[in-house]
């Protein structure tokens, strides 16, 4: 049985597991499983195992009790259900820390956990850049001195060290850290839980800066627009197309950057839409 703990999907768990049982027992199949389970429908397993098809609770259960999971593992496996299914995104943060806090307990650290751990606190990215800056006076109580909002020298050190480990920063032949790639980009269910996770946080941050920064340190501009589903989709690609070229110009810019900034950019519905609203009109 494949290592549960090194899983956030628990369909790519179930997958692992019937490829290995139809490996060993070429009689095993997706209807044979279904009818260990317990369950009635002699396709619902090949359903769920593709994304077309959710678990309940007593479902998950009895597919725990077909593979033959533990107590702990069986725990470990509605976590993975619930942190997949969720809805909010409150929800996907509270069972992926369970999630990651188990993993934790029993020593297992994939990787996931840690890009994890890179992108649940907003000061990792902030360091990241930070330390192209100041060289090889990279000293946590320095660094953490130029923070804003302020960190402790502990959390950049934390930071520093986890940052080597994923290979995000290393040392050059002087000592000094320095950026294995200039832009770092995320994916996957687990690596998007915790960027949203940084968004919101960096949004706190933005409402923040107005109390700590002059008005000629920072720019924020906001409008409110009546579009329609079509315009939108028009405004995400220019905002997507602007990201590039962001990187284009800080990437070929000559001289020495003396700073660290961050940008948000947020495109999001404040009224309901008019195609939900009631036949005859909106009163």
């Amino acid at each position: 049985m494949p290592d549960i703990y090194q899983y956030t999907d628990y369909r790519a768990f179930l997958r692992k597991y019937f490829d290995e049982q139809k490996a060993a027992k070429p009689a095993f199949s997706h209807q044979f499983f279904t009818r260990k389970a317990g369950i009635k429908s002699k396709g619902f397993m090949l359903h769920v195992m593709n994304g077309e098809r959710n678990l309940t609770k007593p479902v998950a259960l009895g597919i725990a009790r077909a593979i033959g999971l533990t107590a702990a593992q069986t725990e470990f496996f509605e976590d993975m259900v619930s942190f997949d299914q969720a809805k909010k995104q409150s929800d996907k943060e509270y069972y992926l820390e369970r999630i990651t806090v188990k993993r934790k307990n029993i020593k297992a650290k994939p990787l996931d956990d840690r890009q994890y751990e890179f992108y649940s606190e907003w000061y990792h990215s902030v360091i990241r850049e930070l330390v192209t800056l100041v060289g090889k006076e990279a000293d946590p109580a320095a660094l953490a001195n130029l923070m804003v909002p302020p960190i402790t020298p502990k959390q950049v050190k934390n930071s520093l060290k986890l940052q080597a480990e994923l290979g995000i920063l290393k040392k050059d032949r002087n000592g000094a850290y320095c950026q294995d790639q200039r832009f770092v980009s995320a994916g996957g269910p687990v690596r998007n839980t915790a960027i949203v996770k940084f968004q919101k946080e960096m949004l706190e941050q933005a409402k923040s800066a107005w109390d700590q920064f002059k008005t000629d340190e920072m720019t924020m501009h906001t409008v409110t627009l009546c579009m329609s589903g079509e315009v939108m989709e028009r405004i995400r690609q220019e905002i997507r197309e602007f990201k590039e070229r962001l990187f284009e110009i800080v990437a070929k810019e000559e001289k020495m950057p003396d700073r660290v900034f961050h940008l948000n950019l947020n495109l999001f519905p404040v009224t309901k839409s008019l195609k939900s609203a009631p036949e005859g009109g909106l009163l």
